[in-house]
């Protein structure tokens, strides 16, 4: 009996030393920040399907360090609450601003908070959407930031906040690859009594303008989605 009680001290011993050694720290940072106009100040709308994301590798860890991934939200901001501390690469993907150079960047245990001050392809000026005699009409005016022409405009439907290019489940799109000026006035609309099979009458669906200008892995720009009742 005396050799049995030992035998399970031995190994309740062995099992504790094992998992005191195997304990590593968790992470002790969070990573948080915003993409912001730099003109404007203001948050650069995203999508959440195909939108930007923030890629972050620690230094340190040789020729293939991990790469971590944050997916920039609906209005511009970005969060993760399980990032270690230390020295990291900062990365921002081609969206719908004009790239970055990668940045280094130190995350201290704690909060830490970066605003990237960033340049829109495009800007999407006085934005109204409305309904008027059985449509769902849209109206905008864009300022062309960069020498890029305008490859598309878009109004987009769906029943949930976040919808967009990747997310919609009807839209108007027209093409007009070139340039625009400041003071063209654009309109797009969604014919409701031809659609009452998508957009069903007295339900209640977001909308959102977008406009995408040309160039290699380009996004979509976005004014905020408005709430209809159709």
């Amino acid at each position: 009996m005396k050799k049995y009680i030992f035998f399970l001290l031995l190994v309740s011993v062995v099992a504790f030393t094992s998992c005191e050694k195997d304990n590593l720290d968790g992470p002790d940072a969070t990573f948080a920040g915003e993409l912001r106009d730099k003109k404007t100040g203001e948050l650069l709308p995203q999508e959440m399907v195909n939108g930007s994301r923030v890629y972050f590798i620690e230094q340190g860890w040789g020729d293939n360090p991990p790469v971590q991934s944050m997916v920039v939200k609906r209005d511009g901001s970005f969060y993760n609450g399980m990032v270690f501390s230390g020295d990291y690469e900062v990365i921002l993907d081609k969206g719908n601003y004009v790239p970055l150079d990668t940045m280094d960047i130190k995350i201290k245990p704690g909060m830490n908070y970066h605003v990237f001050e960033v340049t829109p392809y495009l800007r999407i000026i006085n934005p109204e959407i409305f309904i008027s005699e059985g449509r769902v009409i849209a109206k905008f005016k864009l300022e062309q930031v960069t020498s890029n022409d305008v490859y598309r405009i878009s109004l987009f439907a769906h029943s949930h906040i976040d919808v967009s290019n990747g997310l919609n489940i009807i839209n108007q799109t027209v093409e007009l690859n070139r340039s625009v000026s400041e003071d063209e006035e654009f309109e797009l609309s969604i014919n409701l009594g031809e659609n009452s099979s998508i957009l069903v009458p007295g339900k209640s669906y977001y909308f959102r303008i977008g406009a995408q200008s040309h160039g290699n892995e380009v996004k979509y720009n976005y004014a905020e989605a408005i709430k209809l009742t159709v």
